[in-house]
């Protein structure tokens, strides 16, 4: 089944034109898929489109594959020895006149070849970039009607969880708001009454001795007055008093 949306990348393959020729092969019952060109029959639906050939020299690449760290040629095959070995083979497959550039050249998908030395930016990525300006905006290679469906079902369902995480959360950090500033205002009510009771006491400890004072030396003779007032009911009562307690002043007699 031909790749119609999704797209793909060979990286380091074919490494030679009868690799590439078996690989992109026209099946005898794909007519609608077949090509000619120059007697190479080909298939349209899976020839690629570009072709990037990263060139360096003997000594670029082994001096990269020597300064590769450990964590990362554990478990692969770029170990020294073994990368001599499959470069010599590739050297010796891809001369200058045969190479399987020369395969997608005659096709008139003509290679971009890229000098990796030239290249002095972290992990290439000045060659990363190159490639990706040339590669230009994505085509028909991203995901199909029912997966871009999927996709934003997905990104929906995200959202609504999210926000019901973001409503859960806003909730109970105003419910432990709510019962910080009630519990707050209790501890306030409950110093508010000592504060009061404790004034309550201050002034009842600082009126005793003045009510004891007026209690002894004021409160029975003015309420005498007072008395005698309520009998005469003069005209003025101020005055009345007042003489009542000049006359009857205990300190006098």
């Amino acid at each position: 089944m031909p790749c119609q949306n999704q797209g793909f990348i060979l990286d380091g393959y074919p490494k030679t034109t009868e690799q590439a020729k078996e690989l992109f092969a026209a099946l005898d019952d794909d007519n609608d898929e077949q090509e000619s060109k120059e007697d190479l029959k080909y298939n349209r639906q899976i020839m690629p489109e570009l072709v990037f050939s990263l060139e360096g020299s003997d000594e670029f690449l082994k001096e990269r594959v020597i300064n590769l760290p450990e964590s990362v040629l554990q478990g692969s095959h770029n170990t020294e020895e073994r990368f001599v070995r499959r470069l010599s083979e590739y050297r010796a497959l891809n001369t200058e006149d045969i190479t399987v550039l020369n395969y997608f050249d005659e096709l008139e998908i003509h290679p971009t070849v890229i000098d990796i030395e030239k290249d002095e930016s972290t992990e290439m990525k000045m060659t990363v970039e190159k490639m990706a300006k040339l590669i230009g905006e994505p085509k028909n290679y991203g995901a199909t009607p029912e997966e871009l469906k999927e996709i934003e079902h997905l990104k929906m369902e995200e959202k609504l969880r999210k926000e019901a995480v973001i409503r859960s959360e806003r909730a109970l950090q105003e419910a432990q708001m709510a019962e910080e500033l009630m519990t707050k205002k209790a501890e306030w009510a409950e110093k508010l009454a000592e504060v009061k009771q404790q004034e309550r006491e201050l002034l009842l400890s600082q009126s005793l001795p003045l009510r004891n004072y007026l209690m002894h030396n004021v409160m029975p003779t003015l309420t005498h007055g007072l008395i005698e007032c309520t009998k005469v009911r003069p005209e003025d009562p101020i005055d009345y008093l007042a003489e009542f307690l000049f006359t009857n002043n205990p300190a006098s007699t």
